[in-house]
């Protein structure tokens, strides 16, 4: 019995053996071999610093509609975003409270013009009863004058005494002065005329003056567009009051509209007029659309001490007024700079900036810890003033945990990073801070 286990327990042992052996052939597999990592090859290009703000969608020239009277709005035939013609009603005013007085102004001009009428009538009448006295007048004196001639022709030949041609000439004086009797009557009736047509004028023209001034105030009601243009704003309401003290439409000008940005003074002095610029307007799209600097102000804003900036769009964009937008400035221009992701430089001691590059050597590729001198920055890229060359192969992704002269593998995409590699890679981290 002795025997048969100690037999069962041999046998037990090799089989141990033996599996223990396919593990360690199974698991003698060679490992890949160095810290995982993503490359970029280095390429020169054109560059520049980048500047994102948040802009907002304006109106280029916006014109503020004020009714010139002020009462209940009875219609009103726009809303915000209407297109709107020069002379279009945009919206109409009560004006009965100007017109009220109206009726008793036009029966008083009637009543006026019957009075006066008659004023005129009955002193044309007594110019026309003086002109008849004086033609009578008129035909004493010239009988006056033919009684005299005779007398004094009788006086010559003595058929008549000196006392008759006497009382002839006196006859004729009478005359005469009924003459101009009769002619200063007739003057003082045509100034009679003369005034009562005048006091009618004036009587009428100011009751008329009131009516007009009802008719002009009246047409005030009627609030028409000063330009074409879109509405972009309406603040009044059908049944509401439209105040003279605020606008109660808001046009943009022929519908033109731009970006308003406000940029800092270190932007600012690096922009130009003509100038392109990223917008992205997120209602309209997820990708943004090129703007130019359109006009640029003489001084900053005194309220924010920032420089107003205006950037045109294109014109098939078409943006709601009021639209916010992220507007990205591009400055310090060049055109031939070696850059690389920023996630790519590192900061060590003293704040000395690097890099990781890949080279290949017998062993394997090697990861080579390069200083660099960095320039200008984005918001993806550094440019690299020196340390790097066109064709240099720069670690993008894993560099964190690389330590001078490491051995790497280069792979590509983030899912073939091993989720081994941050532990091991904090220790060289670590190592590397410790030089």
């Amino acid at each position: 019995m002795k025997a048969k286990r100690m037999a069962a327990a041999a046998l037990a042992g090799m089989m141990l053996l033996c599996t223990a052996c396919g593990q360690e052939e199974e698991t003698g597999e060679a490992a890949p071999t160095g810290t995982a990592v993503e490359v970029t090859e280095v390429t020169a290009g054109p560059m520049s610093a980048s500047y994102s703000l948040t802009g907002k969608v304006a109106a280029v020239n916006e014109v503020q509609v004020f009714p010139l009277l002020a009462g209940q709005v009875l219609t009103l035939s726009v809303e915000e975003g209407d297109t709107v013609t020069r002379g279009q009603t945009l919206l109409t005013v009560d004006t009965s409270t100007v017109t009220s007085t109206m009726g008793a102004l036009q029966e008083s001009y009637s009543a006026t013009k019957a009075a006066t009428d008659s004023a005129v009538s009955s002193a044309q009448l007594s110019v026309d009863q003086a002109q008849l006295g004086v033609e009578q007048a008129q035909l004493g004196v010239e009988q006056a004058e033919q009684a005299v001639e005779n007398v004094e022709a009788l006086y010559e030949v003595g058929a008549a005494a000196e006392q008759e041609v006497t009382q002839a000439q006196q006859a004729l004086e009478q005359a005469q002065s009924a003459l101009e009797q009769a002619e200063t009557s007739k003057a003082q009736a045509q100034a009679g005329v003369e005034q009562a047509r005048a006091q009618q004028s004036a009587s009428l023209a100011q009751i008329q003056a009131s009516m007009d001034q009802i008719t002009t105030q009246a047409a005030l009601g009627s609030v028409t567009a000063p330009c074409s243009g879109t509405v972009t704003a309406v603040n009044v309401v059908r049944g509401g009051m439209a105040s003279s003290a605020q606008p109660a439409v808001v046009i943009a000008e022929n519908g033109a509209i731009e970006v308003a940005a406000s940029v800092a003074e270190d932007v600012f002095v690096d922009l130009a007029v003509g100038d392109t610029v990223d917008v992205l307007i997120s209602v309209l799209s997820d990708e943004p659309i090129e703007g130019t600097i359109s006009e640029l102000p003489v001084a900053a804003n005194v309220q924010t001490s920032l420089y107003d900036v205006s950037v045109s769009l294109p014109s098939d964009a078409a943006p709601p007024i009021g639209a916010f937008a992220t507007v990205t400035f591009y400055t310090e221009r060049r055109d031939n700079t070696i850059s690389v992701p920023t996630e790519a430089v590192l900061t060590g001691a003293d704040n000395e900036q690097y890099v990781f590059v890949v080279d290949s050597y017998a062993e394997g590729d090697t990861a080579v810890r390069i200083p660099v001198e960095t320039g200008l920055v984005n918001a993806t890229n550094t440019e690299i003033v020196s340390g790097l060359a066109e064709g240099d192969r720069v670690v993008v992704k894993g560099q964190s945990y690389l330590t001078d002269g490491a051995l790497v593998r280069i792979v590509t995409g983030a899912d073939d990073l091993p989720a081994d590699t941050a532990p091991a890679a904090e220790d060289d981290a670590a190592a590397d801070g410790e030089d």
